[in-house]
């Protein structure tokens, strides 16, 4: 019996043992199973990092062999995936990777920091051409394999540098530049000042930063600061506006303002840029030629004024000589007195057509819509029921508008058509053509002529008061004509020249503002 009691006990310490060693089990691997999830887990945790950094990203063991990468990297680098993983980092590529400065980071100076930051690196790869690299390193123990790992960001700052190269290089012409160079954000507030803005106005760099650009503005206007600000605002850019600006000595000088919108990366209108350029010396100028031109004109309107009396007397005397006594004058001196007469009146145009140049100098254009077609086709009517005899094609462009003062240009074009005729008198044929032309990729009218044409040798003096390139014998005239139109294009801000050749007809190009 005792025995029996005995084997019993024994049995059910056995089985104890048994459940506790079962239980023990259960729960190792209950754990294993747990650590393992955890692994799993940390293991696509670090994955979805890898896979959201924005740079490139290597994992590499300690002997530089590619553990893991993540997209960027094979995006940027243009590099398969399949020829990555357990590869040695300098193999890559045909061993494009095997780059001096980036063995010096891994081999010397990570064994020793175990982290290191913006370690940069150029290199020329075959197939994505050079690059600029910025470099992160770090040195991370890991316990379950019991070994350093290496994690290597790849920062690609070429576009950055290229950007900083052009700013830079903005900077030293910005800051190099004779015209004044002020930005400021859209409270009016000075943010950049250059030494063009210095000299121009007086203050330097540390007494106007952070103040607001009234301090440049005149007495009697204020606020203008404040419309220029709302234009650009409203994206608006402003060329070539000419106002007056207030020296730091108190001195009021007149300048040219270029001024732009200044964005920010999303297109954000944050600020303005002035170019501000001192005209002081040109407005001065310009109202001593105009005081100049103005007495230059009065003394041409009188001296031609007094010039006819006399030579009307000269012309009456002359006919009132051949018509009293022509009869007891000879060939030869009927052939003079007709000659006096002929110069006299020649004369009397001459006179006439400078009256007609002093008159346009005098003349404010009046600018308004102008319909060029009509007035070409009724320049051309005039002129051909002048000359019934001659035979003269008028071609002329339909459509042609521009703004200007119907007066003066209605001058300008008869004279240039006038030219075009006249030119053209040798001609069984003539053609005479009036129309637009895209030059230099802008618009210009045009009136061309199959006639004389003359050597562009003498161009330059082709727009000349009494400058003429041809004798008188073979093409009358005073010269004055295209000195007549030069001066009424220009008086539209426009430009007038010519293109020809001997015996090939000439071509007059012109524009009016804004027209090219």
């Amino acid at each position: 019996m005792k025995d029996d009691e005995k084997k019993k006990k024994q049995l059910i310490n056995e089985l104890t043992d048994l459940r506790s060693q079962c239980a023990a089990q259960e729960k190792s691997i209950t754990e294993i199973k747990l650590a393992e999830l955890v692994a799993q887990e940390a293991a696509r945790y670090a994955e979805s990092i890898m896979e959201t950094v924005r740079e490139p990203l290597l994992v590499l063991d300690a002997n530089i062999k590619i553990i893991s990468a993540n997209r960027n990297f094979y995006a940027t680098f243009k590099i398969n995936p399949a020829n990555t993983i357990g590869r040695f980092l300098y193999d890559l590529g045909n061993r494009q990777w095997d780059i001096p400065k980036l063995r010096e980071l891994l081999e010397d100076i990570l064994p020793k920091k175990e982290v290191f930051d913006g370690f940069e690196v150029e290199h020329t790869f075959q197939n994505i051409g050079h690059k600029i690299m910025l470099l992160n390193a770090r040195q991370v123990y890991r316990k379950d394999i019991d070994s350093k790992i290496i994690l290597l960001s790849i920062e690609d700052i070429t576009d950055r540098r290229k950007i900083e190269e052009i700013q830079h290089q903005l900077a030293a012409i910005v800051g190099s530049a004779d015209d004044a160079i002020i930005s400021k954000d859209l409270d009016g507030i000075i943010v950049s000042w250059n030494k063009g803005a210095e000299v121009e106005y007086g203050y330097n760099q540390k007494e106007v930063i952070g103040k607001p650009i009234s301090l440049l503005m005149p007495p009697d206007h204020p606020d203008e600061y404040k419309k220029i600000l709302a234009k650009i605002a409203h994206d608006e850019k402003i060329n070539n506006y000419e106002t007056q600006r207030r020296r730091k000595d108190g001195g009021i000088i007149d300048v040219s303002l270029t001024i732009s919108q200044i964005k920010n990366l999303s297109g954000k209108i944050i600020g303005a840029s002035t170019i501000a350029r001192d005209i002081t010396k040109r407005k001065q100028t310009e109202k001593d030629i105009h005081v100049l031109n103005k007495e230059l004109t009065s003394f041409a309107y009188s001296v031609s004024h007094d010039l006819r009396a006399p030579l009307r007397g000269i012309d009456g005397w002359s006919l009132a000589l051949l018509e009293d006594y022509g009869d007891k004058l000879d060939d030869q001196g009927r052939k003079y007195l007709h000659r006096i007469r002929a110069e006299t009146q020649q004369m009397g145009i001459l006179i006439g057509d400078l009256l007609n140049l002093s008159r346009i100098a005098r003349i404010e254009p009046q600018v308004m819509p102008l319909d060029l077609t009509a007035m070409a086709r009724s320049i051309a009517t005039r002129l051909q029921e002048g000359m019934p005899d001659r035979r003269i094609e008028f071609i002329i462009q339909p459509d042609l508008r521009a703004d200007g003062d119907n007066h003066l240009v209605n001058i300008a074009l008869t004279n240039l058509f006038d030219n075009a005729v006249k030119f053209t008198g040798t001609r069984s044929q003539a053609r005479i053509e009036f129309g637009e032309a895209e030059v230099d990729g802008g618009r210009a009218f045009f009136v061309r002529d199959n006639g004389a044409g003359f050597d562009m040798a003498h161009a330059p003096k082709l727009f000349g008061a009494f400058q003429r390139l041809h004798k008188s014998s073979e093409f009358p005239g005073t010269g004055v004509g295209l000195a007549t139109v030069q001066r009424i294009i220009h008086r539209h801000g426009g430009r007038i020249w010519a293109n020809a050749q001997v015996d090939q007809g000439a071509t007059f190009y012109f524009t009016l503002k804004e027209t090219i």
